[in-house]
């Protein structure tokens, strides 16, 4: 169910598994494991990938069909929710040059 579910959810948001590799640091052979021979997530990456997707683990594993959008913090104004929303999607690269440019214009 949750190979099923993954590519679901790619083709949902429009990511092919080079975007995804890029996005989440995830590796080809650990996606291919998950969609082709049914091999499940660790914890881990079940996490990763629920963040990334903003769905629940339990959407994920196929414990619920409610996609379950999960609200990052309730706390956060709408501005700083997108802005983790994006930051969550970005590549381990791309989030190090975001903090250190971040940085800049604060210090």
């Amino acid at each position: 169910m949750f190979g099923k579910r993954l590519i679901e959810l790619m083709e949902t948001n429009d990511l092919n598994k080079a975007k995804l590799i890029r996005a989440t640091g995830i590796t080809e052979g650990a996606i291919d494991g998950w969609v082709k021979r049914g091999s499940q997530p660790t914890a881990d990456m079940l996490c990763k990938l629920a963040d990334y997707f903003e769905v629940s683990t339990d959407y994920l594993l196929g414990r619920s069909n409610d996609v379950g959008i999960i609200e990052t913090n309730a706390n956060l104004t709408q501005d700083q929710q997108e802005l983790l929303s994006l930051y969550n999607k970005m590549s381990f690269q791309d989030k190090n040059q975001l903090i250190g440019f971040a940085k800049a214009l604060v210090y």
